[in-house]
């Protein structure tokens, strides 16, 4: 049944991906950290000092995912920010536990060549506006994989609801 419930969520992780890989965004990370304000929303956030910003889109399918990314292949960046279907205003912490994807908070990301999706297992998600028409939030985490850390800093988004 573990083995099930990790296939479904990475079936639903390349989904999200091919699905938002047909909405290219032509925004360089670095040139445009601070056009926040766009009608689509943004992710935003450091890694290893270096501030990156995402278009996000918002996929829906037993949870709800929050992702912005770019680039191709060994240049691929992303992140996706994984809210239960009943999210809450207010401050949750990230759990990485994939029994449980439709009730905990939890965050992928990767950053060819170096990181190839990773799960983050601590950090916090604050959801500070829940809407008809938007999810915004603020969000920080860690995790590591064979050894290498990684730590997100200074993340917020802004999304538009379907």
């Amino acid at each position: 049944m573990k083995t099930l419930k990790k296939f479904m969520f990475m079936a639903v992780a390349i989904f999200s991906l091919v699905v938002s890989s047909s909405c290219s965004s032509d925004n360089s990370s670095e040139d445009n950290v601070e056009e926040s304000t766009s009608a689509e929303g943004y992710i935003k956030f450091k890694y290893n000092g270096v501030a990156y910003n995402f278009n996000p889109a918002i996929i829906t399918s037993g949870s709800i995912n929050i992702m912005g990314y770019e680039g191709i292949d060994d240049t691929f960046k992303s992140i996706s920010i994984w809210l239960p279907l009943d999210f809450t205003t207010g401050s949750h912490p990230i759990v990485y536990d994939l029994s449980n994807l439709t009730t905990t908070y939890q965050v992928n990301f990767s950053f060819k060549p170096e990181i190839n999706n990773i799960s983050a297992t601590s950090g916090t998600v604050n959801i500070t506006e829940k809407s008809d028409k938007k999810i915004a939030g603020t969000f920080s985490f860690s995790g590591s994989r064979d050894g290498k850390t990684f730590t997100i800093t200074e993340g917020s988004f802004s999304a538009p609801k379907f």
